[in-house]
C-alpha cells in the first residue's frame, strides 16, 4: 500500500487566554539548546521541516533543512529519555526553500525539496531502508532543473486527478505557476520527472499548500493561495476562489464535526493579517476570524492535539522577520461545533514550518518547533505530558 503525507497525520509559559478549559495538556518544553537534540548545522536560515517515520519503527521522525551551511538536510531520530541523534540526508549545501513532503517514490518514504528564489531544482532523495548511517547521505534524484521557475514554496503530493497514480503539486512564485508532475514508472533511473504548468498566477506571491476533498467527488483537491482547484476532465484544474488571500499558510480539515465540505484555516505566512477560517455556507465561502493580527504565522496545521475527537488549530509566528522576542504559540481548542478557546503556549519561541506530530512513540500529539533565522540554529520541542490526554471510548474521529 502507497504511503504519504496524505495518511499520516520563553519555556511553556502556561498563560491560557480566553479561559481554556483546565483539562487541557500541559506540556515538557525540550530543545537543542539544552541538549535534548543537536542543531542541524550551525547555519541560520532552517526552512523546510517534515515529519514522517523514515525507518519503520513507527515513532515518528523528522527532517530540517538549512540552506547557508552543510549538511544541508538531516533527519532525527528519538533515542529514548527525551534525546533525539541526528543523520545526515544531504551533504552539500542546497538553497531549499520553505515546503517540502515524502511519498513512497521506490518502495518506502521518501522525501523532496524544491530550490528557493535563486534555484530553479526540484529534488527526491532515496530513503535508505534499512540501511542508516549518521554519516552517510541519501542518493539524490532530480525532478525538474533549468526552466527558471525558482522560488519553489510548498508542495504536496496526491492523486489530483482521480486516475489512481499519484502526481506532485507545488507552486513557483518567480514562474507564477501552479506546477503538476507525474511520477516516472521507473523513478531511481528517470533524469526528470514530466511536468506541467495547471495554473498562471495573476499576481506575485502565491503560496500555501494542503490538500483535501473539498466537493465530495472522492478525488484529492489541491489548497492553497485562498484557491481550490478541481480536477475537471481530461485534464484541467478549475480555480475556486476561497478568500483574496494569495500569500497564506494553508490547513483543511473538518472543525465542525460532521461536515460533508472542510473548512479552510488561513494565516499570514509571510506577512501581517488575521487569522481566519473559511465555512462554505452552500452559496460562497464565510470567514470567520480568530484574530485580528497575527505576524509571520509561517506555521499552521490542524489536529487532534488532546484527543477529544475535534479539530484544533495550531499557529506559530515567526519571530523574524515579524514580533522577536514577544512570537507566539497558539491552539485554538476546537470544540466540533465551529467555537474555538485561545491558549498561548509559550511566547518567544519562534516558528517557521513547524508541525505537529507524536515524537516519542506515546501515542500523544506533540511540537516540533523549527525557525527560521530567530535565534538559529534551534530547534524547540514541546512533549505532551502523559496522564493529560484524554478520548472517549465511543468517539469517532
Amino acid at each position: 500500500m502507497k504511503i504519504n503525507a496524505l495518511m499520516l497525520m520563553p519555556i511553556f509559559c502556561g498563560l491560557m487566554v480566553g479561559q481554556a478549559k483546565a483539562d487541557k495538556p500541559t506540556w515538557i518544553y525540550l530543545s537543542s539548546a539544552t541538549g535534548n537534540l543537536p542543531p542541524p548545522n550551525t547555519g541560520r536560515q532552517q526552512t523546510a521541516c517534515l515529519v514522517l517515520d523514515i525507518d519503520r519503527d513507527k515513532i515518528t521522525d523528522f527532517v530540517i533543512t538549512e540552506r547557508t551551511e552543510s549538511p544541508s538536510v538531516v533527519w532525527y531520530k528519538y533515542q529514548g529519555s527525551h534525546r533525539w541523534k541526528k543523520y545526515v540526508i544531504e551533504t552539500q549545501r542546497m538553497w531549499i526553500e520553505a515546503g517540502g513532503d515524502f511519498y513512497d517514490i521506490d518502495g518506502d518514504l521518501d522525501i523532496v525539496f524544491c530550490g528557493d528564489a535563486s534555484e530553479d531544482g526540484v529534488w527526491w532523495w532515496e530513503n535508505p531502508f534499512p540501511h542508516y548511517e549518521a554519516q552517510t547521505a541519501w542518493k539524490r534524484h532530480l525532478i525538474k532543473s533549468g526552466d527558471q521557475a525558482r522560488y519553489q514554496h510548498d508542495c504536496r503530493f496526491g492523486d489530483f486527478d482521480g486516475d489512481g497514480q499519484v502526481e506532485f503539486a507545488w507552486w513557483s512564485q518567480t514562474a507564477r505557476q501552479l506546477l503538476l508532475a507525474k511520477i516516472p514508472a521507473a523513478p531511481r533511473e528517470a533524469k526528470s520527472w514530466p511536468y506541467r504548468s495547471i495554473f498562471q498566477c495573476p499576481g506575485r506571491g502565491y503560496e500555501g499548500m494542503d490538500v483535501a476533498d473539498m466537493n465530495g467527488d472522492g478525488k484529492m483537491d489541491i489548497v492553497g493561495a485562498g484557491l481550490w482547484f478541481e480536477h475537471k476532465p481530461p485534464d484541467q484544474f478549475q480555480p475556486h476562489l476561497i478568500a483574496e488571500r494569495p500569500n497564506t499558510k494553508t490547513a483543511v480539515g473538518h472543525l465542525i464535526r460532521g461536515s460533508r465540505i472542510p473548512q479552510v484555516v488561513l494565516s499570514p505566512g509571510d506577512s501581517d493579517g488575521p487569522l481566519e477560517w473559511y465555512e462554505w455556507d452552500g452559496v460562497r465561502w464565510k470567514a470567520h476570524r480568530l484574530l485580528d493580527k497575527v505576524i509571520h504565522g509561517h506555521s499552521l496545521q490542524v489536529a487532534d492535539i488532546d484527543g477529544d475527537g475535534n479539530l484544533d488549530i495550531f499557529v506559530g509566528e515567526m519571530g523574524k522577520p515579524g514580533a522577536g522576542p514577544q512570537c507566539r504559540t497558539l491552539i485554538f481548542w476546537g470544540d466540533g461545533r465551529g467555537s474555538f478557546t485561545e491558549q498561548r503556549i509559550a511566547v518567544g519561541k519562534a516558528h517557521h514550518e513547524s508541525k505537529l506530530a507524536d515524537l516519542n512513540g506515546d501515542g500523544r500529539l506533540d511540537i516540533l518547533g523549527k525557525p527560521y533565522s530567530f535565534e538559529a540554529p534551534m530547534l524547540h520541542i514541546w512533549l505532551q505530558k502523559r496522564g493529560e490526554y484524554h478520548r472517549r471510548p465511543d468517539e469517532k474521529l
